[in-house]
């Protein structure tokens, strides 16, 4: 079976797990009355709207790879826990970041606005509050939903416990990743090294726990499980460094995301660690400049981007990507038993799908 097929085929099972989960919440929600099964109907909307669905389809996939006997229901509907993490994280990011758009619709908290100055009041403080409020409430619900998802998948007691073991350090994690990158950004000493273990934490962590997630339904080996801890933290951020440099150098049209983004913040991304280690004194002046003005100009801007392919930053970081990338791929190689094809195979290729995209 293709690259192609796997993803089309595991994309329609995933999406079917997750609708009837959906769903079985709207339908419980009937008992509390029609505001709940609204807000029930927004989450489902939210999450159904679109995405790539890599981390369960990476639950379903790693369970192959190894080979189990468990309910194709059991192991689908375990893996929309990390979608449903995922979405959880991205609603509360949308509130963190004030954006109003989300996969071509509106963001949680600017749907639950508009609806209240459409139902209840224009006033647009009141408006803004109450959108808010049900932001933090949504994202709060869809985390629990997550640890439903695996309590309710009938997995054996000792599989479902390392289940939520795995969920738990995910969002453990995700929190302590998005604190350190907050606090990188001021700080003049941040090293690749803080960077690499920030990026393991924010982003990397959901590939992983989501892989072991599938590793522990089949019962793999510890060698098994090792490998895909391995891959999963050297993909992922491989993953993260290739949505850094896109997140400058990338065609808007395609990402769909503005490229002065991540210089209008400030973010320290392997790019701006690297350019502060490699460049001259006259080019970190412009970036102190620059990194973190909010009202930087278009030019400043494309003379950022100049310091970074000019000092080496953009080759040295595409170079860490590289070989971040190489020694997730090798890992595989290490499992005892080793792991089945197709879905080896699969991994790999989804892993360079995932590190060379242009969006």
């Amino acid at each position: 079976m293709a690259f192609e097929e796997i993803i089309k085929s595991e994309l329609a099972a995933v999406n079917r797990a997750l609708e009837d989960f959906l769903d079985n919440r709207i339908k419980k929600a009937k008992k509390l009355g029609p505001s709940h099964v609204q807000y029930y109907e927004y989450i489902k909307e939210y999450m159904m709207r679109g995405g790539k669905r890599f981390r369960p389809i990476a639950v379903v996939v790693a369970y192959k790879a190894i080979g189990g006997n468990i309910d194709p229901a059991s192991y689908y509907r375990a893996a929309c826990s990390v979608e449903i993490l995922h979405n959880a994280s991205l609603l509360h990011d949308d509130l963190i970041d004030r954006d109003e758009t989300r996969r071509g619709g509106p963001t949680f908290h600017a749907r639950y606005r508009e609806w209240y100055k459409k139902s209840v009041s224009p006033d647009p403080e009141k408006a803004s509050h109450f959108g808010m409020t049900a932001a933090i409430l949504g994202g709060d619900t869809l985390m629990n939903l997550g640890s439903v998802a695996i309590t309710e998948s009938d997995l054996e007691p000792d599989i479902g416990i390392e289940c939520l073991v795995y969920y738990q350090k995910s969002f453990d994690e995700l929190v302590e990743g998005v604190l350190l990158e907050m606090t990188m950004v001021k700080d003049p000493k941040a090293t690749a090294e803080m960077y690499l273990d920030m990026i393991r934490m924010k982003t990397a962590v959901l590939l992983e726990k989501s892989l072991l997630m599938g590793g522990a339904m089949a019962r793999g080996s510890e060698s098994q499980m090792k490998a895909l801890s391995e891959y999963g933290v050297k993909v992922g951020q491989a993953f993260q460094i290739q949505d850094d440099i896109l997140g400058t150098f990338g065609d808007e049209s395609v990402t769909g995301k503005a490229s002065d983004g991540d210089i209008r913040e400030g973010k320290k991304t392997m790019l701006v660690i690297q350019a502060l280690r490699l460049c001259t004194t006259a080019q970190k002046k412009t970036l102190e400049k620059s990194l973190g003005n909010d009202h930087v100009t278009a030019e400043q801007v494309e003379n950022v981007r100049r310091i970074f392919r000019d000092s080496g930053a953009l080759e040295s970081a595409d170079k860490i990507k590289n070989q971040l990338l190489h020694e997730g791929q090798v890992a595989l190689d290490k499992a005892k038993p080793p792991f089945k094809e197709p879905y080896k195979q699969f991994l790999l290729d989804i892993s360079e799908f995932l590190v060379m995209r242009n969006y």
